[in-house]
C-alpha cells in the first residue's frame, strides 16, 4: 500500500467509526453507512482496505462500547468481522464485469452468514436476557440484508458519480 491508500483507508475507517457511534439513531442509518463505506473502500482503495475496515471497525466499536450486544457476547465480534468482509469480496472480483451483481451477492452473503452464525448458532445457547436476544435476532436477520442493500445502492451512486482514478 502506498501513502495515498493508507490515508484513504484511515479516513474511511474514521468515518465508519463516527457512523457506528450513532447506533442509537437507527440501524437503518448506521448499517447502510457502514456497508457503503466498506464497499467504497474496496472500490477505491482495494480489497485489503475493505477487509481492514471490516475487521477494525467492529473491534473499535466494541472497545469504545458502541455495540452493547458484543459486550454481552464477545464471540460475536469475529462473526461480525467476517460478515463485514464477506460483502467486500464479490464486489472486488465483479467490479469490472458486473458491479451491481457483486453488490447483490455480497449483501446476500453477509446477511446469510450473520443470520446463520448469530441467529442459529450463537443466540440459541446464549445466556442473555430474552429481550436482548429478540432484538439481536431482528438485527442479524432480514435487517442485515436490507441495510447491506441500501449501503450497496449508496456506494454504487457515489462510485458512479466520483472519478474512478482516486487510486
Amino acid at each position: 500500500m502506498n501513502t495515498r491508500k493508507i490515508v484513504l483507508t484511515g479516513l474511511l475507517l474514521a468515518i465508519c467509526i463516527a457512523f457506528q457511534m450513532l447506533k442509537s439513531l437507527s440501524v437503518y442509518i448506521t448499517g447502510p453507512a457502514v456497508n457503503a463505506i466498506l464497499l467504497l473502500a474496496t472500490l477505491y482503495v482495494g480489497l485489503p482496505s475493505g477487509i481492514f475496515i471490516a475487521i477494525c471497525a467492529p473491534l473499535i466499536a466494541y472497545l469504545v462500547g458502541a455495540t452493547p450486544i458484543i459486550n454481552l457476547l464477545p464471540i460475536m465480534l469475529p462473526i461480525i468481522m467476517v460478515g463485514n468482509a464477506l460483502i467486500t469480496i464479490p464486489v472486488h472480483f465483479l467490479k469490472e464485469r458486473n458491479l451491481p451483481l457483486g453488490m447483490v451477492i455480497g449483501s446476500v452473503l453477509k446477511a446469510l452468514f450473520l443470520f446463520v452464525f448469530v441467529c442459529l448458532l450463537v443466540l440459541p445457547g446464549a445466556a442473555i436476557p430474552e429481550k436482548v436476544a429478540t432484538a439481536a435476532k431482528g438485527t442479524f436477520s432480514i435487517t442485515q440484508l436490507i441495510t447491506a442493500a441500501i449501503g450497496s445502492v449508496i456506494a454504487y451512486i457515489i462510485y458512479k458519480r466520483l472519478p474512478n482514478n482516486m487510486q
